[in-house]
């Protein structure tokens, strides 16, 4: 029986590892920031209509400092990723097999309602700035303004309808795997 588990979280929290951790025991993933790159091939033209540029640092500089901005954007992104998503779950549950959606806007997608358990990845706010430094090489100012951005992916607005369980990685790897997989 196939099963659809997502995975979010904050920075550097970990959502990466825990959907490697579930590919290893079997899962396809789908990656919902790869899709992002390819929502920007795939509308390119739109994109270049609405902000005169597709180049990603270019774009980047519009539309993290103005939220009007960055919503224009997935308005013209966002639809093609989930109709996207959904056609690769239905695809993969029609094989029979089961699915981890790795989405760091799995709530404000919506994307959780495709799926049975969501994960959502802990870490205390230390270490992820250690992780911030050591993989992004990110400033504290940063790390704490990708911090504040993303107070709107909390689970706590959804419905009671998902079964969310938090899950911490804090600590080794081992007693990170163990704690999914018994969650499952």
């Amino acid at each position: 029986m196939s099963r659809i588990v997502g995975v979010a979280g904050l920075y550097c929290a970990g959502k990466s590892l825990a959907a490697e951790i579930l590919r290893n025991a079997g899962y396809e993933e789908i990656d919902v920031d790869a899709l992002g790159h390819q929502a920007r091939e795939v509308k390119a033209w739109e994109i270049l209509e609405a902000f005169g540029t597709n180049d990603r640092r270019e774009l980047g500089r519009i539309v993290f400092g103005d939220k009007r901005e960055l919503r224009r954007l997935e308005g013209i992104v966002h639809p093609w990723m989930i109709n996207e998503v959904r056609r690769r779950v239905e695809n993969l549950k029609q094989d029979g097999k089961s699915v981890v959606v790795n989405a760091a806007l799995l709530f404000p997608m919506g994307l959780y309602r495709l799926c049975d358990k969501v994960l959502w990845i802990t870490a205390t706010l230390p270490l992820r700035f250690i992780r911030a430094r050591r993989r992004d090489s990110v400033s504290l100012h940063g790390f704490l303004q990708r911090v504040l951005s993303q107070r709107e992916l909390y689970p706590q607005k959804v419905s009671k309808n998902v079964d969310i369980s938090r899950v911490a990685n804090n600590g080794n790897r081992r007693g990170f795997e163990r704690r999914i997989l018994d969650l499952l």
